[in-house]
């Protein structure tokens, strides 16, 4: 009983972590300079996947949904 809930807790742990670097990746992108998140959707949209950029891999929807938010018209693309 006692082995299940810290398991459980480990693995809640693990997912606000993850739930945490998602945000702050979401937020990076939302807040970096214009030229350089043009340089990632430029290779999401060439690529159709994950795009690692300063040791970071964003995934799709992270791309996706930044670009909506900075109202660049990148989504057009899509």
């Amino acid at each position: 009983m006692l082995g299940e809930w810290i398991k459980h807790q480990i693995e809640e742990q693990e997912r606000r972590e993850e739930r945490e670097r998602l945000n702050r990746q979401y937020r990076h992108l939302v807040t970096m300079p214009a030229n350089t998140f043009a340089a990632i959707y430029a290779e999401f949209y060439e690529f159709g996947g994950p795009v690692l950029f300063n040791d970071e891999w964003y995934c799709e929807w992270q791309i996706y949904y930044a670009s909506l938010s900075r109202d660049e018209g990148y989504e057009i693309l899509l």
